[in-house]
């Protein structure tokens, strides 16, 4: 029973029970006068006034006395009933901010009972589950740090190890001929760029993920773009064993910056040749129209993710099969800057794996038509 209630039913009981006692003691002092009185002898008249008198100044002195023990007994147990039933959600409030504090973040009121503690007790559960939520945040953002730092640390070793390895090689006399000179120094200026290139790229995905980096969007056909990079990038990939196709149904207006898409295509053009397992691989670009968004999907013909790790593969640092990309060169920062770069875009991307095999991911970016309605 809920707190407005017990005091209701309390002062309907404190007017009601006084009442009904004043009526039964009043009775049964007057029965108990009149017996008493019908007893006794009388002298006189006025004897028998005296005793009356007397008799009743002792019934209404009885009476008020007991009334007020009455009053009393009522008050103390018809409180109690009250003050138990805001002791006992007052000690449930004490009891789970304790357990807060004592680091036990699931800690959740009882909600069955509706009463006036009801909205505190919903404000407390809410108020821990995003107390729960946001340590949850802080424990998985110090270990993405802590993988991040493990992540740069292990692909900066790798170019710097060998880095070393063959300039103590040329110092020690190791290669004494021009050519095999010429070779440690080829393999050491190689390994120097992909160290700038993962600076770079680390770099870049600091800026990116801090808000930092300044993109220029402006309204852009997504087909010419995508044939314009095409003709850059196609020649150079087919080279290195790629081969990457457009298709486009529609010119797919969208607000965006060039260079992004440029960098967008870029990467995911070196993760798909990075990962390739035939001789040559494939990349297909498509391009189609939706009414709320235009869709650039991009599929490759390349072992694809596992299930569990598709979540995952924008992560920074992450490699889907340790155990397969340890002999691979990358940073695994690829990815993780094609989804923040999306993201900045105001569209999402989305990753599945292919039938038979290979990774399809879908790029999505609002329509030119939702802005321009925006600004009107």
């Amino acid at each position: 029973m809920s707190v407005k209630k017990r005091l209701f039913w309390s002062h309907i009981l404190m007017f009601a029970l006084p009442v009904a006692a004043y009526w039964l003691i009043s009775f049964a002092a007057d029965r108990l006068t009149l017996v008493w009185l019908l007893r006794q002898s009388y002298a006189s008249l006025e004897d028998f006034r005296r005793q009356v008198l007397h008799a009743q100044q002792i019934s209404r002195i009885l009476t008020i006395a007991v009334l007020v023990l009455t009053l009393l007994i009522a008050d103390r147990f018809l409180s109690r009933g009250v003050l138990n039933k805001i002791r006992t959600s007052l000690d449930q409030l004490s009891q789970g901010l304790r357990r807060l504090q004592e680091g036990d973040l699931a800690c959740r009121l009882p909600e069955e009972a509706r009463d006036e503690f009801s909205p505190v007790r919903a404000d407390f559960n809410a108020t821990a589950a995003q107390l729960q939520q946001s340590v949850a945040r802080v424990r998985e953002n110090e270990k993405n740090r802590q993988e991040l730092l493990a992540g740069i640390s292990h692909d900066l070793r790798s170019p710097l190890t060998s880095i070393r390895a063959y300039a103590d090689g040329l110092l020690d006399g190791v290669a004494q001929t021009p050519e095999a000179q010429t070779q440690y120094l080829t393999i050491i200026r190689d390994k120097t760029r992909d160290l700038q290139a993962l600076v770079n790229k680390l770099f870049l995905f600091s800026r990116m993920d801090l808000g930092e980096n300044a993109d220029h969007p402006e309204p852009v056909s997504l087909r010419g773009e995508l044939e314009l990079l095409c003709r850059t990038l196609a020649p150079e990939y087919a080279e290195k064993g790629l081969d990457i196709s457009l298709s486009c149904a529609g010119e797919g207006r969208v607000m965006a910056d060039p260079d992004t898409l440029h960098r967008i295509l870029s990467n995911v053009a070196e993760n798909s040749l990075k990962y390739k397992t035939a001789p040559r691989g494939r990349l297909e670009l498509t391009l189609s129209e939706t009414p709320q968004y235009v869709s650039l999907s991009l599929l490759d013909d390349g072992p694809g993710v596992p299930k569990e790790a598709l979540p995952h593969l924008f992560d920074a640092f992450y490699r889907a099969d340790p155990s397969r990309t340890a002999q691979i060169a990358g940073s695994g920062l690829g990815l993780a800057i094609v989804s923040r770069a999306v993201r900045n875009m105001k569209g999402r991307i989305i990753a599945r794996n292919a039938e038979p095999h290979g990774l399809l991911l879908e790029i999505q970016l609002p329509r030119l038509e939702q802005f321009e309605s925006k600004e009107v």
